[in-house]
């Protein structure tokens, strides 16, 4: 099993638990299988397990070849079995109301997937539960397949009223076996779309889950928040280019473009992302020069010329006087306060 580490997206292992399984009930010897996968069939055992994309998308594409079913996701789908489903999916089954089960699903949905969005929104008339990739090259059709026709299979037994949708997008292109599609979800279908999306009429959200145990999702949100606290600082932009910046600071050539590359991303999506955490690059460029400059003046290790370069000024005049800005002293009389 591979660990987890910043580079890392990583998917709770109760999909790729119940796929496994499957594998091995059709005659794929279990040694055979966590060769091929490198996963261990014992780690998925575990609770909160959980595993990278890459390996849980490998895990797909070996199902494929040796079914030989194309529309495997979405007849898997359709099977529900409760010691497969994620403590996402108890909690949500377990929340009062449907608007309820959908608001925690978004917030929560980083513990089954970190590298997709769930989103809920809704206006006058219609709600939508939006899946969307944060990096469309771990989109997985038959992934995808899975949770579309798991998500709507769900809600069908789970609700205390049959689930009428609008219509139901994919980004993949319509495949060959679209007439499964139309025989699951019963609604109009679109593919290539921007994003995977199950949209109906907005009053089912006020309808009830008939086997809502309050007691139990408190209990079960209790244990959640602390792994989805784990996650965010692990994923948290913000953090990741704090801890760029302090390590590159005295770097010839540093730049917001060049730490984006570092991160994978275009300059744009590092600005977006930080905005969304509330936060600009200038602004974190400053309070890491400002926080190391007061450091290094503490510890009172380093010249001032030292410390102007060590903060990526270009000469000590430049560095005075953003300290100055900073605290309202100069180096000088901080070092003699």
């Amino acid at each position: 099993m591979t660990t987890n580490n910043n580079k890392m997206i990583m998917v709770d292992a109760s999909s790729a638990r119940g796929l496994a399984a499957y594998l091995v009930s059709q005659g794929l010897a279990p040694q055979e299988l966590e060769k091929r996968t490198h996963i261990s069939l014992e780690e998925l055992e575990k609770p909160d397990q959980r595993l990278t994309i890459q390996n849980y998308n490998l895990l797909w594409d070996i199902a494929l070849e040796y079914t030989g079913n194309p529309a495997l996701g979405l007849v898997l789908g359709e099977q529900l079995k409760e010691e497969h489903m994620s403590v996402i999916s108890h909690i949500f089954f377990n929340s009062g109301t449907l608007r309820q089960a959908l608001e925690q699903l978004s917030r929560l949905f980083q513990l089954i997937n970190e590298g997709m969005r769930a989103d809920f929104e809704m206006d006058e008339k219609f709600a939508w539960l939006k899946y969307t990739w944060e990096d469309a090259r771990h989109y997985s059709v038959p992934n995808m397949e899975r949770t579309m026709s798991a998500s709507v299979n769900r809600a069908r037994v789970y609700l205390d009223s049959p689930l009428k949708l609008e219509y139901v997008s994919f980004q993949h292109p319509r495949p060959d076996y679209h007439e499964e599609y139309s025989r699951i979800f019963q609604c109009p279908l679109k593919f290539n779309d921007t994003c995977c999306s199950l949209v109906f009429e907005k009053h089912f959200l006020d309808y009830e889950l008939p086997k809502s145990n309050p007691y139990l999702r408190q209990i079960l949100l209790r244990h959640v928040e602390p792994l989805l606290n784990k996650i965010r600082a692990r994923k948290s932009i913000t953090i990741q280019v704090r801890n760029l910046i302090e390590k590159r600071l005295s770097k010839d050539g540093f730049d917001a473009e060049r730490l984006a590359q570092k991160l994978g991303m275009s300059r744009h999506t590092l600005y977006r992302r930080l905005k969304a955490e509330g936060h600009s690059f200038q602004e974190l460029i400053e309070d890491v020069r400002k926080k190391q400059a007061m450091k290094y003046l503490d510890e009172q290790r380093y010249s001032l010329s030292e410390i102007a370069f060590l903060l990526g000024f270009s000469e000590l005049s430049a560095f005075s006087r953003a300290f100055k800005r900073w605290t309202g002293k100069s180096p000088a009389r901080y070092n003699k306060a």
